[in-house]
């Protein structure tokens, strides 16, 4: 995938998100028998809370008694409202039992205690009084061991519950009017919004209070009155003494109702949508990717439950960082393994360069040779992606046979275990190959133009392991594949008094094919779609050798080589993960069309017996090195 796609992928988020901030309206149901009936999101439109949250619609309703007219109960019932909480004393429930939506699940926590009992004489009480009255029963929302216990239940129920969850009182004012404001709070809604939707009780409720007022003696409508309706003094009275009590509504939850982190941050987590993340809008490549997926599953399953990923996002939120994961989530390092992988060939025929060649063998003379191999390749991270590292070793065993003057054929067995790491991740591939190939001369094989054609081909085992920052644990993966390569050459062998020189071009194509796997281990395992790669490049290469000197019985040949390869494809490697619906791009750390090499090497000869070895070292554009070294052993017979 071209790395111009990721642009655009962040533009379509940033759009949606733009979206979503814009169409913040609700259309939440009017009832006719529950005129209390509202989401906790907001009135008529969703409130917006700190960092850059937005409540979500249909998560949690807030009403007075389930007392149903008309289609009421089919509207609940479009609304899946599946838990309904009663907060009602026993004696209120005996008296009006609520009307449920179907299938839906009751839980009654009685929060004042007493079974509900208290007489007052409304025709001896002023407004005054019942301010005094209602201000104290709001505080001992915050001081009564019994409320606080019920408060805690309450609250738990709710993060527990998997659809839309309805908490109500008698009135669905004063015991639901807290339950609500205290939600709003740890949502991070404003104190000013907090205030009006606790308000909103006297107009939502305003024809039926009127109408029963307009029954009672006019000595009695401004206590009844107040008594029916909400006062901002009552609510705050209880806010001021969280504060007086607990110091903070932090400590108000945990301390005195028992709660814990977790909990909260499944009910943030059910009630806020945050239209970005920590740093989201700062970040490019693959880590806006990775942020842009952590953004989304704020939609999926793991979002506001008790899940590992509910937890760290939450705790990110507060924190103000991503820890990383960003870059960690996507697994580039499935990118830089494809990329290694294609990569692979070109390592192996220019190993197998000075054994195969033919050069200096008798006709019908077999040359049996085995290498050692061992490489690194690092590249730097960039704005697009984390650093990455590569090690290979392995070993080859194989023969070459010089048919007559002109021809020469070889073949090899090869294994070699690879180690790709980059963003908290490491993939290790153990890779059995197969390589044959031959050379042909137009007038020797010691002297002149060649022609070479070398093709391989291995299978590969894949496994993977990506670590991830903020307790998300270990995604492992398991799959394999097969690589199969083809390699051109044309190369003219000049020989001089000191020296001799050979140049060669080629053209070299390798397909790449990685099954499609699970990952397993950590809620945030990828689904990760198949490789199935294919790369055209172009060789060049020199190599230089110094007559040969003698020393003892021995015959020594130093030499140097230099090789550029040029790749037509594009330059980065990419992988592509699924979780929950959602895709995630990644797009290889190393990300160069053109690879250079230098390098030394010395082969020293007794009788039929050839030990050899060869130092490169690897540059690319972006900030990649490395060094591969090799030793070989041949014996000619």
């Amino acid at each position: 995938m071209k790395s111009s796609v990721q642009p655009l992928a962040l533009l379509i988020s940033l759009v949606c998100c733009v979206a979503q901030a814009d169409d913040l309206s609700l259309s939440t149901p009017r009832l006719a028998g529950i005129d209390n009936f509202r989401d906790v999101a907001g009135l008529t439109s969703a409130y917006r809370t700190d960092h850059d949250g937005v409540m979500r619609a249909g998560v949690f309703y807030r009403s007075n008694a389930l007392t149903p007219q008309g289609d009421d109960l089919a509207v609940l019932n479009t609304l899946k409202v599946t838990t309904v909480i009663d907060l009602r004393s026993p004696t209120e429930v005996a008296s009006q039992q609520d009307s449920l939506p179907a299938n839906s699940r009751y839980v009654n926590v009685d929060l004042i205690g007493s079974n509900g009992a208290f007489v007052i004489d409304l025709s001896k009480m002023t407004v005054g009084d019942v301010d005094t009255m209602m201000e104290s029963g709001e505080r001992s929302f915050v001081t009564s061991d019994y409320t606080r216990q019920g408060l805690g239940e309450v609250f738990r129920e709710l993060a527990s519950a998997d659809e839309a969850t309805l908490f109500h009182c008698t009135a669905g004012k004063d015991r639901t009017g807290w339950v609500s404001a205290v939600l709003q709070t740890i949502a991070g809604v404003s104190q000013d919004d907090i205030m009006a939707n606790y308000l909103a009780t006297n107009a939502y409720t305003a024809p039926r209070i009127n109408a029963t007022l307009s029954t009672l003696p006019a000595s009695m409508r401004d206590t009844y009155g107040a008594l029916m309706g909400v006062r901002a003094n009552w609510l705050q009275a209880g806010l001021d003494q969280v504060v007086a009590s607990y110091g903070s509504m932090d400590n108000y939850l945990k301390q005195g109702l028992g709660l814990d982190q977790a909990t909260l941050y499944v009910l943030r987590g059910k009630m806020v949508r945050y239209l970005s993340l920590p740093g989201q809008t700062a970040f490019s490549g693959n880590a806006a990717e990775g942020a842009g997926l952590l953004n989304a599953l704020q939609d999926s399953a793991l979002s506001g439950r008790y899940t590992a990923y509910n937890y760290y996002l939450q705790n990110a939120i507060d924190t103000g960082s991503l820890a990383g994961v960003e870059k960690q989530v996507g697994g580039q390092v499935h990118a830089d393994a494809a990329s290694y992988l294609l990569r692979q060939p070109s390592r192996l025929y220019d190993a197998l360069a000075p054994v195969i060649s033919g050069q200096g063998m008798q006709n019908e003379q077999s040359r049996v040779w085995l290498q050692g191999l061992s490489s690194y390749l690092g590249t730097d991270s960039s704005a697009q992606a984390s650093a990455s590292s590569e090690h290979t070793n392995g070993a080859m065993v194989g023969v070459t046979y010089r048919v007559n003057d002109r021809g020469a054929i070889n073949g090899g067995l090869a294994y070699s275990h690879g180690a790709v790491s980059s963003a908290g991740g490491e993939v290790k591939t153990n890779t059995t190959a197969l390589s044959l190939g031959g050379r042909y001369a137009l007038e020797t094989l010691d002297s002149g133009p060649w022609l070479g054609l070398q093709g391989s081909a291995g299978y590969i085992d894949y496994q993977s392991e990506r670590h991830l920052n903020g307790g998300l644990g270990t995604a492992s993966g398991d799959s394999n594949g097969q690589y199969f390569s083809g390699r051109a050459s044309v190369g003219w062998l000049t020989n001089a008094a000191t020296l001799s020189l050979t140049p060669a071009l080629g053209v070299q194509v390798s397909h790449l094919n990685i099954d499609g796997f699970q990952e397993s281990g950590s809620e945030l395992a990828l689904d990760m779609a198949g490789v199935n790669e294919t790369q055209t490049s172009l060789t060049a290469d020199l190599g230089i050798n110094i007559q040969p000197q003698t020393a003892g019985n021995w015959t020594l040949m130093p030499g140097i080589t230099l090789g550029y390869e040029r790749v037509l494809n594009d330059d980065t490697t990419a992988s592509h993960g699924t979780l929950y619906g959602f895709g995630v791009d990644q797009t290889s750390a190393f990300g160069s069309n053109n690879l250079y090499k230098a390098g030394l090497q010395l082969s020293a000869s007794y009788r039929n017996v050839t030990v050899g070895t060869r130092v490169n070292y690897l540059t690319a554009d972006t900030h990649s090195d490395g060094v591969s070294g090799q030793l070989d052993v041949a014996i000619a017979f």
